[in-house]
């Protein structure tokens, strides 16, 4: 069982790390522990905006404001749509 959650952990990274890369016009490679508004040039406002509603999409899911306020970096963007899609990922 570990193996498969493993792999859908992996895939909801991936997915995230997909989506990342096409709001602020990075390669997937690039997106990682380090990733934050602080790390990332294109990562203002007007991106946050494109991230919350992009992440919504590919997930399928509605964000509060406050788990919107805090997509700050990759993982806790991780923990987060893993906490709403029931995947565990922490």
């Amino acid at each position: 069982m570990a193996a498969v959650s493993e792999a859908v952990d992996g895939d909801v990274e991936g997915r995230i790390r997909e989506v990342m890369a096409g709001v602020f016009e990075l390669s997937p490679a690039e997106i990682g522990p380090q990733t934050s508004k602080d790390t990332v040039e294109r990562w203002d406002s007007l991106q946050q905006l494109t991230l919350v509603i992009s992440l919504e999409e590919e997930f399928g899911i509605q964000l509060s404001d406050e788990e919107t306020a805090s997509l700050l970096n990759y993982p806790l963007i991780v923990a987060v749509i893993s906490d709403r899609i029931g995947t565990g990922v922490q």
